[in-house]
């Protein structure tokens, strides 16, 4: 009978550790999809104020948006980065990984 309430609370424990990953997997996923597409938009918005731009010579409208563009993926990279980051410290505090717990904690002592 001891058995079977430790397996009971084993599987409980597990099933609420996966029900958490996932929905904070869902959440990360949310949040990196609503950076990307707020860059994208912010991409999309500069560019076309460069091209409509009459102040502009053809040469400056040509390095405006070379500028964008290599900010553009700036800001990409740094999203996954960042995600990447928040993903594993996530799925590390999860499972009580002490170095994720450590880390976590620096990062928020920190900020």
């Amino acid at each position: 009978m001891n058995e079977n309430n430790l397996t009971q609370t084993t599987n409980e424990h597990d099933t609420l550790q996966s029900i958490v990953i996932s929905e904070v997997r869902q959440k990360i996923s949310n949040t990196a999809n609503d950076a990307e597409n707020t860059a994208k938009e912010k991409y999309i918005a500069k560019q076309k104020l460069i091209e409509s731009a009459d102040d502009m010579t053809t040469h400056e409208k040509l390095n405006a948006m070379d500028k964008n563009y290599d900010r553009r993926n700036q800001e990409r990279w740094q999203n996954v980065f960042y995600f990447a980051v928040i993903s594993f410290s996530v799925v590390g505090l999860a499972i009580g990984s002490p170095v994720a717990v450590k880390n976590v904690r620096r990062l928020l002592t920190a900020a």
